[in-house]
């Protein structure tokens, strides 16, 4: 096999290496986040002493008065992206 043909494979295999790795630490990073998200928002709630049976109640009201609309995860996800 050719020197610079082999060269230009073992470049990119160490890329591809690379980039799994980034990939892995890049969703290790995405659940932290998420995590400590959920944290604040639980923070929130409790400061606010609103009851897990009224916060239903909480939100379909803040989003009929705001007329924000309340993403799924898909969507948000689809949003970040596009961003």
């Amino acid at each position: 096999m050719n020197a610079k043909l082999k060269k230009v494979l073992s470049d990119m295999k160490k890329i591809e290496d690379k980039m799994v790795l980034l990939q892995e630490k890049w969703n290790e990073l995405n659940k932290q986040k998420t995590e400590f998200e959920n944290l604040e928002i639980i923070g929130l709630i409790r400061g606010a002493k609103i009851s897990t049976e009224n916060l239903n109640d909480v939100i379909t009201a803040y989003r009929s008065k705001s007329g924000v609309p309340f993403l799924s995860e898909k969507q948000e996800e689809i949003k970040n992206e596009e961003n």
